[in-house]
Formats: C-alpha cells, sequence, structure tokens
C-alpha cells in the first residue's frame, strides 16, 4: 500500500472519469412542465452516481487516506464533502419517521474519509418532513469528528429544500457558533448526499443537540415551546408569566423518582428566574438565575434574522449550567430573513422574538433598562469589530462554495424552485433572484436594527 503514494495523479483521475462515464441518468423528472417564465436552466452540472464496489471495513475507522479503489468507489462529487449512506435493501422512501433504520456510510473529502461504518437513519422534523427532500437523524456506531467538528455520535442531515438560497440554516448557525461563539452552539459543514447510490440533494450535516462535552456543556436541556404544539405534556415546567418549557434531558434516561426530583429541582430554578425577568425586579435579581451574555447573543442572533419560531414558538433551546440559565443552541433557520409570510417576519422592519405572545421573557428584558444597554454595548462591539460585516460577507462565500452542488441540487429538485408555500406570490425562482432579495432583506435589517441599537457612546472608534 505504500507505494500508491508514488502513482501518478493521472492514474486515480482516468479510475474517476471511468467510473463517471458509466453512470446512469438518475435525476427525477417533475410530474409536470415548469412554466416558460421560470424554467431553470438544463446547463447545469449533473450528479455522478454512485457505482463501485461497496468497501466494508471491520471495526471502528477513524477517518484516514483513502485507497485508490475506495477513490474511485466514492467519488466526491463537487468541491464539497461527499457523503454516502448505504440502507442495504432498503429504500430511502421506506426510512420512517423517527424510527431507526441499519446501514453503513462513508463520507470524503480530498482523499481522506471514514469507510464503511455502521450508521443507524431516522426521519425527522415536522413541518419539513413533508418535503421531497427530509431532514434525517443520524447515529454513528462510534462516536467520530466528522469532517472535523467536534466528536459524536449524533448528527442531523439539515434539509435545504425550502430555502431556494440553501444558505439560511447555514450562515445562522454559523453566526451563532463561529461569529458569536455561543456556548454550546452546534456546528455544520455542507455535504452532497447519495442514499443507495442516487444523490439525495445538498444537505447542512449538523450536530444534533444533545448534552455531552463536545456538545452542550450543560446539567440540563431545555425546550421554549408554545404549548398548543404538543399534547404529552409530563415533562413541563410552567412558568408563572405562561412561559411553557419542555425538560429534555437527562429526564428520559433516570429513574421515575429522580425525574420527578429533577423537575421539582428546575421547575425551582426557572419559576425564580421567570419572576424575576418578568416582574420588573431589575439586573440584580435576574442576573442571579440567568446567564445575562447567552441571552444578550441569542436575542441578537434571532431578532437580526427574525425569525418566527424564536418567539418561543417551537425549536428555542436553552441549558442549565452552575444553577443558572443559558441561552442555546440556536436551531432551524429555513424560514428566517424574509422567507415566510407569517406576524411581520417578512419585513427587514420591526421586532418580532420580543413582542411575540409566547415569550414573555424578552418582551419584559426589553423593558428593562441594563438589559437593553448589555445588548446595545454589544450590537455597537459586533459593528465596530466587523462581525455583522463578516456575517453579509458569509453570503457571497457560501454561494461560491456551494456553486456546483446548488446546480445539482436544484437539478434533481427541479420544484423546489418553484415552491409558494412559504411566500407566495413573493416568491422568485431564479436561484440569483433569491440571493439577492437575501443580501437587500438582509442589508435592510441590519440598517434598521443599527439605528435602534448602536450606541455612539459605547464605540471604540
Amino acid at each position: 500500500m505504500k507505494n500508491l503514494k508514488f502513482l501518478s495523479p493521472l492514474f486515480f483521475a482516468l479510475i474517476a472519469l471511468l467510473i463517471a462515464g458509466c453512470a446512469r441518468e438518475t435525476i427525477p423528472t417533475p410530474d409536470e412542465p415548469l412554466n416558460e417564465e421560470t424554467q431553470i436552466e438544463t446547463d447545469v452540472t449533473e450528479a455522478p452516481v454512485y457505482s463501485g464496489p461497496r468497501i466494508i471495513v471491520e471495526g471502528k475507522s477513524a477517518e484516514r487516506a483513502l485507497t485508490a479503489e475506495e477513490m474511485a468507489a466514492y467519488p466526491q462529487a463537487t468541491n464539497l464533502p461527499t457523503l454516502y449512506i448505504d440502507l442495504g435493501k432498503t429504500k430511502l422512501s421506506s426510512v420512517q419517521h423517527g424510527v431507526w433504520t441499519s446501514g453503513t456510510y462513508t463520507i470524503v473529502q480530498d482523499g481522506r474519509g471514514i469507510v464503511g461504518q455502521p450508521i443507524e437513519m431516522k426521519g425527522r422534523g415536522n413541518y419539513s418532513w413533508s418535503f421531497p427532500q427530509k431532514t434525517y437523524g443520524l447515529k454513528l456506531g462510534v462516536s467520530e469528528p466528522l469532517l472535523g467538528m467536534n466528536s459524536s455520535k449524533k448528527w442531523v442531515l439539515i434539509t435545504t429544500w425550502s430555502d431556494k438560497t440553501l444558505l439560511r440554516n447555514y450562515i445562522t448557525l454559523n453566526l451563532a457558533s463561529e461569529l458569536l461563539g455561543m456556548e454550546g452552539a452546534v456546528q455544520t459543514r455542507y455535504v452532497d448526499v447519495y442514499v443507495n447510490g442516487k444523490y439525495n440533494g445538498l444537505y447542512v450535516l449538523s450536530q444534533n443537540i444533545t448534552l455531552g462535552e463536545q456538545q452542550v456543556p450543560g446539567d440540563a436541556l431545555f425546550e421554549c415551546e408554545a404549548q398548543y404544539r404538543h399534547g404529552d405534556c409530563s415533562n413541563c415546567i410552567i412558568c408563572p408569566s405562561g412561559c411553557h418549557i419542555i425538560f429534555s434531558e437527562p429526564i428520559n434516561d433516570v429513574s421515575a423518582e429522580e425525574r420527578e426530583e429533577l423537575l421539582k429541582t428546575y421547575r425551582q430554578l426557572f419559576v425564580k428566574a421567570d419572576v424575576a425577568m418578568t416582574t420588573g425586579k431589575g439586573y440584580r435579581a435576574y442576573s442571579r438565575y440567568i446567564d445575562v451574555d447567552s441571552f444578550v447573543d441569542w436575542y441578537i442572533a434571532n431578532e437580526l434574522v427574525k425569525n418566527y419560531d424564536s418567539g418561543f414558538t417551537t425549536s428555542c433551546y436553552c441549558f442549565a449550567k452552575d444553577g443558572k440559565i443559558y441561552m442555546g443552541p440556536c436551531w432551524d433557520y429555513d424560514t428566517c430573513m424574509g422567507n415566510q409570510i407569517v406576524a411581520t417576519c417578512v419585513d427587514p422592519i420591526g421586532y418580532h422574538v420580543s413582542t411575540s405572545q409566547y415569550n414573555p421573557w424578552y418582551q419584559n428584558l426589553m423593558a428593562d433598562e441594563d438589559f437593553t444597554e448589555a445588548l446595545h454595548a454589544r450590537w455597537t462591539q459586533l459593528v465596530d469589530d466587523g462581525v455583522i460585516d463578516a456575517f453579509m460577507q458569509m453570503i457571497d462565500d457560501q454561494v461560491e462554495n456551494i456553486a456546483a452542488s446548488e446546480k445539482m441540487d436544484h437539478k434533481t429538485f427541479r420544484d423546489a424552485l418553484q415552491y409558494t408555500g412559504l411566500r407566495g406570490g413573493m416568491s422568485l425562482y431564479k436561484y440569483d433572484q433569491e440571493v439577492e432579495y437575501l443580501k437587500d432583506w438582509l442589508t435592510k435589517r441590519i440598517a434598521w436594527l443599527t439605528s435602534e441599537w448602536y450606541d455612539k457612546s459605547m464605540s471604540k472608534k
């Protein structure tokens, strides 16, 4: 095997070309032709189809250099990492919501990867489960640091189908993790995904939100969610203000006695924090029970992108650590940044998160002088340090990064650019137009928030 490194790069290129040349067309044909006005350009990159042998490596296999045979068997579809999932005789359409299906996975990038290791896959998500390209939960046989992210057994493949730019989840999650540096923020990577040899589009591969040393570094994990969204409330904490908290972890992995004790302990913490935040007791009171910095950063991230769910409707996470509540991790952003006609979220002007009927915490915190002072100081710092500019720049950078995959994705899911379920008549039907819409919306949003939050007296410039 050592002699392989002396083989000419042309040798590997020829192998890859031979395999690609044997590929069969697998792009689905839409049920109905597209309108002439909205027809997607056909001069796009075809998705290469897996046609090599299955290479199964027994036991644990950390990331390593691939052999020539493996590179030929698992070609990297674009410049992005490529994830192959083999479910054996099980079709992707047979994977059920919430039910694990066994298989193997291979992930490759630039001649390195993990080959033929055990994986389980299940459907997940609510509204997104209705999409042609669905969201899936993944559970590896052993914990792995996929694509340089923190090591974990549990991962999520987040669909990009409902966001015509393919950007919103990726850039917002990276705003939280890379630009704001929020504790416990999930890490993400773009990946091209093949299941049973067939291309299934561009996904955002993300860490799962769960407690762990390399994930959410807390003692317990919770979700703030409107009560109407679920029936079972056996793990709920109802705060005096009406804020509705679901105890997520570790409540399902303990005995009944431990569960009751944990509920009692955290109910006391949340009730005290809730009263301190919502009854005008001031900074000295609420700062005893909440980590103010995390509350500020979470609010900035979510109000900046004006995400409807972030009004404590759903997918609003917090965790407890050392007797305090921390907001985060951030999650679920395919419908933000003007991508959904609901409430006032399509309008780049005005507040949403702090005016939602389900979010009494931020309604009251935004009326508190000390909290708003901390908010203004943080926004001023982010503007002065170029963080907000970096967030805008991320759009252009990622458009370039995913260019080849975007063409493959929208060739595969032809109806995605025609979808009007979120913005109705405001929908656009060309990728470039959608990107410009996103940039224009964010530019206006940032300008308005800066007029509200930027404080020259706090600026270091």
